[in-house]
Formats: C-alpha cells, structure tokens, sequence
C-alpha cells in the first residue's frame, strides 16, 4: 500500500513563483488599468453634461481633454496637416487637420477626419477647402506624448499640405508662426464642414472597455491559481509505506 506525500523540487518551486507573480502583476495591472478608464469615462460623461464649451474657457484650465466645444472663425486653407498612417475600413489615409483663427484671436487645429491616400503615397489627397467664416462643433483631444513612431518627423524645410507621423503642438506651432491651443479638435461626426460630401469621421480613442480590462484581470488571477493548483498537484508524490 502507498501514500502520498508532498515533495515539491526547488526548480518546480521557483517556476511556480515566477509564472505566478507575472500572472497576478499583470491581472493588478489590468484592475488600474480599467479603474483608470472608469474614471476617465465618468469624467468625460459629467463633461459632455455641462454643454459646449467657448474655446476662451478650455484654454483658462490645467486639464481640457474631451470636453465638448464649439468655436466659430475662419480656416486656414493654406496649411493643412496631414495625420499619417489612419486607417478606415481597411484603407490607408490620413487625419485631415486644418489651422482655425477663432473670433478670439486664438488659433487651433481642427480636425476635420479622414480623407484617402490614394494610389501612390507620393502623391498627396486634394484637399477641399472651408472658405469663409464657419462654427465648428466638436470635442478637444490631446495627443499623448507616448504615441510611437518609426522615426520623428523632419520639420527642418516644411512644405504644404505637411505630412506628418505625429502631432506635436510645440513643433508645429512655430512654423505656422502663431500660438497653438494645446489640443485639437474634433469635429462632430454629423457636423457639416465641406462643401457636399463630408469626411468621414470616426474617432476611436479607446479599443477597450473598463468592463474588459476587468474580465482580463480575472483571467489573469485565475491563471494564476491554475498555475499553484497544478503545482501542488504534480509535487504530491507516492511513497510506499513501511512494512509493519
């Protein structure tokens, strides 16, 4: 007759505790994670609560990300921006991002959505024009400063539309030679802007939901017991019993 008893190996032991301690940091990471785009997302909806903002307002606050706005002067027609590498329903484009003076004096970048690259890369969109004065309704993004790029973009000799692979306020405000709000903005996705057909404009700033950041957490945490279970399981082993 055998029993069991448990003998567990030091090698099995340090595996258990590494695999284990990843799987719990990264099920930790995903509860902050999602704890933060909850409170991002709260955020957001007691912003939309209070109205369309005047741009004057959003520029008087330390924090002026996703608030709703509306702003009316006049386009610059002459130095579009052109976002690289936007993607929309499987076809490359670009974000189209025109320079808007405000009634204010104050200057801003809108943007208006995406437009296709067309057939060979060197050769840039026609852009529409905006002419005139217009009223432009739309939310304030900020770019993060984290956004990845192959290589940074050589602003040195500038030429127009300027095609970039990130927007970086700071850089592109001195070759426009004005002062730039710290955020762009977005126009409404039923606004009308252009003559005729509008630009597309679907803004996806979060591909995941506070509620699945949870459901990976949970998956994390139970990965993790799978890993101890099968631990404990596999360091159990027979040992036969001393003859009486």
């Amino acid at each position: 007759m055998a029993t069991r008893q448990f003998r567990p190996g030091l090698v099995a032991t340090l595996a258990m505790l590494v695999v284990a301690a990843v799987c719990l940091k990264a099920g930790f990471w995903q509860l902050d994670r999602g704890n933060t785009k909850a409170r991002a997302l709260a955020a957001y909806n007691e912003r939309l609560a209070q109205g369309d903002q005047l741009l004057d307002n959003l520029l008087s606050l330390d924090e002026n990300n996703h608030y709703p706005v509306r702003v009316s002067g006049e386009f610059d027609n002459r130095h579009n921006i052109l976002l690289d590498n936007r993607t929309l329903n499987g076809v490359a484009g670009y974000h189209l991002l025109t320079p808007l003076r405000s009634d204010g004096g104050h200057w801003v970048l809108v943007n208006r959505g995406w437009i296709p690259r067309g057939p060979e890369r060197d050769v840039l969109p026609d852009i529409p024009p905006v002419d005139g004065p217009v009223t432009v309704v739309g939310r304030t993004y900020v770019y993060s400063p984290r956004t990845f790029v192959l290589a940074d973009d050589d602003l040195s000799q500038p030429s127009w539309p300027l095609r970039v692979q990130k927007v970086e306020m700071e850089a592109i405000a001195p070759l426009l030679g004005v002062e730039l709000a710290p955020f762009e903005i977005r126009v409404a996705p039923d606004a009308t802007l252009e003559q005729g057909e509008q630009l597309p404009r679907v803004w996806q700033d979060s591909v995941m939901t506070p509620e699945r950041h949870r459901a990976y957490a949970v998956q994390w945490f139970g990965l993790a017991a799978t890993v101890v279970i099968f631990y404990i399981v596999v360091s159990v082993r027979r040992r036969p019993q001393d003859a009486a």
